[in-house]
């Protein structure tokens, strides 16, 4: 899931501890807060719903991220979620 909201290649050099796993359930519930909130927001037609479509159709989470990390009006709340968390995540993994 860090490889989602990160990228694969960032997160494969981070030591996964129970501080790292902390730290990415924070920002992983940022993150489903944030793209509530947007759900929330009147659409145009022909908008394809966020959070709830996906959720109902049994997306995980990760492939949800994925998908809404490229999807103009949600990526703002992976994109906020990962400065958040980059400098809190690489010190948890370094076990600081």
């Amino acid at each position: 899931m860090a490889g989602a909201i990160w990228s694969p290649t960032l997160a494969a050099g981070w030591n996964m501890n129970a501080d790292v796993a902390d730290i990415l359930s924070t920002a992983t519930g940022e993150i489903l807060r944030c793209s509530e909130a947007f759900a929330l927001v009147p659409r145009p037609p022909g908008f394809v719903p966020g959070l709830g479509y996906l959720v109902s159709y049994g997306k995980n989470l990760r492939e949800y991220f994925l998908a809404v990390k490229n999807n103009r009006t949600y990526r703002a709340c992976v994109v906020t979620a990962a400065a958040n968390y980059r400098s809190p995540i690489e010190i948890a993994s370094l076990g600081v």
